[in-house]
């Protein structure tokens, strides 16, 4: 270890307590505190008294969760990769093809936003991500031939992107940042084996000495955190010092041109410039509303909290009413010899009086119509709050036209928008583009890739001379489309089909009008379209043989698929899918697609009124 290194030590290390200390006194109690809420766990629980806690607050970060991730990962790609260089055009295509096989294949980025990613910025208001590249190799054996020996390998099992979402309680940042790209510097506590350590030490990047390091005790994570206040209990480890699985505190200190690692908070491992080529810090942050020149972000239970508490008490005061209503309390003439064990309700008792007045039921009052009223209020109010409507949950409250169902829809999702917009723009974008640059910098051999898609049978190879080049990356996943503008979306495409098949541009293309149905079946949401869609080649061949040969230039088989396409259930689901309420006639639309105007091309024709049904006009 260099001497200036370890004069380095206690300097990073107070600077990064100071940074823990500020976000544990400013933030770590509210975050704990908004678990809570999530978890339905009440601050205190009053003996005797009703404890229920409603579980708004849960509801409301699981809908919108949900309803985010959707938006997020409706379609693949995710990320359009487009050259700047002309010369950069043929490659485009295939690292997007690769970027789109790590994110799914590798990364599993679409589960681990939706897990983890969502849940920390809906609960917590801020969500973090780290982004690397991980070299995993694990020791296999195979057997030699048909022998019975055995063969050990050193088997690469993992060489691609990673992306982690860390945990907010282990995340620390300069006090002074408004973002990560401002910060001065940042980074993160884990937990790592003495293996791990180990390994990293043999494969030269790492220098320790383990002679005067022993495991770290005092394990403290946000998951301890989070356990401590469920009411679990922590077990104790009981690893010695030469185990393999011990833990070590290691703090990763980052600068935008340093790395540091130090163990334990008194050895520095690693003290090296920015590993990667990109010259950022490996992190991405985001917030669900974020507040001017701060860092972190108001989230869904700290903007409902007060609400939250109010609808609570107001139900346990109406339980509780209830349960004290239960309980009957009397009034007794004094000296009339009644005792109070006499009042106690008993199977066929019987109560001597010398007078009827002696002994009397105190009567409660019937609780007032308003405590339900009110209850509803709190409830209208949470969903003012976060603009989880109803229609957002697939709930309605009373009968409604269509229109006014897509109108509330439509109001509604603009508050998931932003949210999905913060998302692409501050998490999923950059989280592509250093995943790109690291593709190019660690990518050194040919990469056979499985396409798991509709071509799941087909292979692509990339070399690393093929990553070179400069590269724009854009958002082309999907948006944060309401569910009535889909149904509506479905039953214009099946209109603009219905007007295609029976037109004589189609009718002599069979090869559009099969890209057409494929689209068709896209917008309907079905699976593995290409299964479904039938052989041009194969349909010819069947014809020809049946019908015997044919002058030349003369395909009936083009018209007899166009003809097959244009018959229900397609022409029907079209003709009643929604296009009389949506104030369409196809009918009219085909006369005018198939029989041009004086002047005009059919082919311009057609496509005008192919538009107009997409876009919702009449033909």
């Amino acid at each position: 270890m260099k001497a200036n290194e370890s004069k380095q030590v206690p300097v990073i290390v107070d600077r990064i307590k100071r940074a823990e200390q500020w976000r544990d006194e400013n933030y770590s109690q509210d975050w704990r505190r908004y678990y809570r809420l999530y978890r339905s766990q009440p601050d205190e629980v009053k003996e005797g008294r009703s404890n229920i806690f409603v579980p708004a607050t849960f509801m409301q970060v699981e809908v919108i969760k949900a309803r985010v991730a959707e938006s997020l990962f409706a379609s693949r790609p995710y990320l359009s990769i487009l050259p700047r260089g002309d010369e950069d055009k043929a490659q485009a295509d295939r690292l997007q093809t690769l970027l789109d096989w790590q994110m799914n294949d590798r990364m599993q980025l679409p589960r681990l936003f939706r897990d983890k990613v969502l849940h920390s910025l809906c609960c917590y208001g801020t969500a973090v991500v780290y982004t690397g590249w991980l070299l995993e190799t694990r020791q296999t054996r195979q057997r030699a031939g048909g022998a019975r020996q055995e063969i050990r390998h050193n088997t690469v099992v993992y060489d691609d992107p990673i992306c982690q979402c860390l945990d907010i309680f282990d995340f620390f940042v300069d006090p002074n940042a408004e973002d990560i790209r401002d910060a001065r510097f940042c980074g993160h506590r884990e937990y790592q084996t003495r293996r791990q350590l180990q390994n990293m030490v043999r494969n030269g990047k790492y220098r320790l000495d383990f002679s005067k390091l022993s495991p770290w005790e005092d394990v403290e994570k946000g998951q301890t955190m989070r356990r401590d206040d469920a009411g679990k209990s922590e077990s104790e480890d009981d690893f010695s010092g030469q185990d393999d699985n011990s833990l070590y505190k290691v703090d990763q200190y980052w600068e935008d041109d340093r790395h540091v690692v130090i163990v334990n908070e008194c050895q520095c491992a690693l003290d090296e410039p920015n590993p990667f080529w990109h010259g950022m810090k490996p992190y991405d942050k985001c917030c669900y509303t974020p507040l001017p020149h701060e860092f972190y972000g108001v989230g869904i239970p700290e903007s409902i909290e007060s609400l939250q508490k109010e609808l609570n008490t107001t139900r346990n005061q109406r339980v509780d009413y209830y349960s004290l209503a239960l309980r009957r309390m009397w009034k007794v003439r004094k000296g009339c010899g009644i005792t109070p064990r006499d009042l106690v309700w008993r199977q066929n008792g019987v109560l001597q009086v010398e007078n009827m007045d002696d002994v009397q039921e105190i009567q409660v009052a019937t609780m007032p119509g308003t405590a339900f009223s009110n209850e509803s209020s709190i409830k209208q109010d949470m969903r003012d709050t976060t603009g989880c409507h109803d229609v957002i949950m697939g709930l309605s409250q009373r009968s409604e036209t269509a229109t006014t169902t897509m109108t509330k829809d439509n109001n509604a999702s603009l508050r998931f928008k932003s949210v999905v917009a913060a998302v692409v723009n501050n998490l999923l974008t950059p989280v592509g583009k250093k995943c790109l640059a690291l593709d190019q910098q660690f990518l050194t051999e040919k990469r056979l890739i499985r396409l798991l898609n509709e071509d799941g049978d087909r292979l692509l190879h990339i070399s690393p001379e093929e990553l070179a080049g400069d590269y724009d990356l854009y958002y082309v996943g999907a948006a944060a489309e309401p569910l009535a503008n889909k149904e509506m979306i479905k039953n214009r495409t099946m209109e603009a089909f219905q007007l295609a098949s029976r037109h004589p541009l189609y009718q002599n293309d069979p090869e559009a009008l099969l890209r057409f149905l494929e689209r068709v079946f896209r917008a309907l949401d079905i699976e593995n379209v290409k299964e479904l869609l039938p052989d041009l080649r194969k349909t010819a061949g069947e014809e020809q043989k049946k019908a015997g040969p044919r002058p030349a230039g003369d395909d009936d088989s083009v018209h007899s698929l166009a003809a097959v396409l244009a018959a229900p259930p397609f022409g029907q689901a079209a003709g009643n899918g929604g296009g009389a309420a949506a104030g369409l006639d196809p009918a009219a639309a085909l006369r005018q697609g198939a029989t041009a105007e004086a002047g005009a091309e059919p082919e311009q024709a057609l496509a005008e009124a192919l538009s107009r049904i997409l876009a919702g006009g009449g033909a």
